[in-house]
C-alpha cells in the first residue's frame, strides 16, 4: 500500500470516465475499495485521505469540513472536472 497509489488512483479517476462512474456507483466503502484494488491501485484510506488533502493544497484549494468528512468516512470521490468542489461518498 502506498501513498503514490493513492495519488496515481486520483489522476486515473479524473480521466478515466468508466472507472469513476463505478465508483461513483458503488454503494458503499468496500465495494469502492474493491473497485480500486481491481484497477491496480492499493492505498489505505489513511494514504487516499493525504493525498487528497495534498492534490487540494497543491492546487491552492482548502478542503471543507464536509469534504474531509467525506473523504474519511468512505473513499469519497471527487467529482470529475471538479477535483474538490464536490466530494461523492
Amino acid at each position: 500500500m502506498s501513498l503514490q497509489s493513492a495519488k496515481d488512483f486520483l489522476k486515473k479517476i479524473e480521466t478515466d470516465e468508466a472507472l469513476h462512474d463505478r465508483l461513483k456507483a458503488a454503494s458503499n466503502l468496500e465495494a469502492r475499495q474493491q473497485i480500486s484494488k481491481a484497477a491496480g491501485f492499493d492505498f489505505t484510506l489513511a494514504e487516499y485521505r493525504q493525498a487528497v488533502e495534498g492534490t487540494a493544497a497543491a492546487a491552492g484549494q482548502e478542503l471543507t469540513a464536509e469534504q474531509l468528512e467525506a473523504v474519511a468516512g468512505g473513499l469519497g470521490i471527487p467529482e470529475r472536472g471538479k477535483p474538490f468542489g464536490q466530494i461523492i461518498i
